[in-house]
């Protein structure tokens, strides 16, 4: 009795889930514009992290270039946690060359990440019909509705 109480419920639940994804396939064009929208916010903070990201290696590229021209026992300052520590250019070179080694990997996982999201992106407009700009009009039309004027 149980077992069949089990299955039945498993049953129950496999049906819900199978609701939901159909919900999900018939979304209002309301929800696909929202959708729409987080999906191009998500792709726009990629983009500003890695233009934010790629601008410190750049910085770091400049530091090490200046390292470059000087004697490895020159003192330098450098900023850790808040503290202005002083150390000599030999000491800091190897951490300011690992540090941008790091922000590198950092940028290629934001990357990766950005084409995932861009892939979702382009697919979200395929199955939806929408634009470029994901107007509302387009949701409407993939919905099925008439998003067109009635013509007097």
């Amino acid at each position: 009795k149980l077992l069949g109480h089990i299955s039945g419920h498993r049953h129950i639940r496999a049906e819900a889930m199978a609701m939901q994804a159909a919900n999900k396939d018939q979304m209002t064009p309301q929800q696909v514009q929202a959708a729409f929208q987080q999906i191009e916010k998500e792709c726009s903070t990629f983009l500003n992290k890695i233009a934010e990201l790629e601008q410190e290696v750049n910085e770091h590229s400049l530091v090490l270039k200046a390292f470059e021209k000087v004697e490895p026992g020159r003192r330098c300052f450098r900023m850790v946690g808040g503290v202005l520590v002083e150390r000599t250019v030999a000491e800091i070179a190897p951490a300011v060359r690992q540090n941008q080694e790091k922000i590198k990997a950092v940028v290629k996982r934001f990357e990766e990440g950005l084409k995932k999201k861009t892939e979702e992106r382009t697919a979200f407009i395929n199955k939806y019909g929408l634009n470029r700009q994901g107007s509302a009009a387009a949701a409407a039309q993939a919905q099925g509705g008439d998003a067109r004027p009635s013509g007097g």
